[in-house]
């Protein structure tokens, strides 16, 4: 079966890190009875805009990470939401967050217009929170998720206050964060020895201007150890609504 013809848009989930931090690969976490994996795919799934679905992983992981793709695609013909194709494919990735997030991107097939790079360490966005970031990026030619921030805000140097930051002009970035698939793809290649924290930074060092959409503070990122409980209480507590 193929996509249908208004699907053009494509998601990499980014889920290649080696879990320094965290202390083990967070990506095969276990969250409210369930692999971490599977939040973000059913989420995905909901929005019939989006054709295609790359996770990349790490490359001597591959064959786990295609395991715990089965099953969630199983889990999801057995509950009945498997109405729609949609394509997903596992591919190694690199050294770097970037290098990953390209390979993603090149995966894509060749109908792809639109791309979104999300965390797999973010298993809390909503479908809402998505589809709004994507309706930007085909407004805006690129979007990112973000929040403002509510806390007073300090620049440190050693420990030390420097100076007061309006908080009213700082947010705080998420993902999905996405674009043009060529005009991200580009923004990647373009400078390949400039390491990015995400791809808003590669595209506006590349002249391109992003728009913010505000999204939730429930989006957290597994981070550091811990994070896993809050991740977990916030998932527990929508009782299985991701919309």
């Amino acid at each position: 079966m193929t996509a249908p013809e208004s699907a053009s848009a494509g998601v990499v989930l980014a889920a290649a890190g080696g879990g320094r931090r965290f202390g083990t690969r967070k990506q095969f976490l276990t969250l409210a009875g369930r692999p971490l994996l599977h939040a973000s795919l059913g989420v995905f799934a909901l929005l019939e805009e989006i054709a295609e679905i790359v996770v990349v992983a790490p490359a001597d992981d591959l064959e786990r990470t295609g395991g715990v793709i089965a099953d969630w695609q199983a889990t999801a013909v057995g509950e009945g939401r498997a109405d729609r194709p949609l394509q997903v494919t596992v591919v190694a990735g690199g050294e770097r967050r970037q290098d990953s997030v390209l390979a993603g991107l090149m995966a894509f097939g060749e109908k792809i217009e639109w791309a979104l790079v999300h965390d797999a360490a973010r298993p809390l966005v909503r479908a809402d929170e998505v589809r709004r970031v994507l309706d930007s990026v085909r407004a805006h030619d690129a979007a990112v998720l973000g929040t403002p921030c509510y806390d007073s805000i300090k620049r440190v140097e050693d420990g030390r206050i420097i100076e007061e930051l309006p908080r009213e002009a700082v947010w705080t970035v998420q993902t999905p964060q996405g674009a043009r698939l060529e005009l991200l793809k580009t923004a990647y290649e373009r400078f390949p020895d400039t390491a990015w924290t995400d791809e808003s930074s590669a595209l506006r060092h590349m002249g391109v201007t992003v728009q913010l959409v505000e999204g939730s503070r429930e989006n957290v990122k597994i981070t550091r150890p811990g994070d896993e409980s809050l991740a977990e209480f916030l998932l527990r507590s929508r009782d299985g609504e991701m919309l």
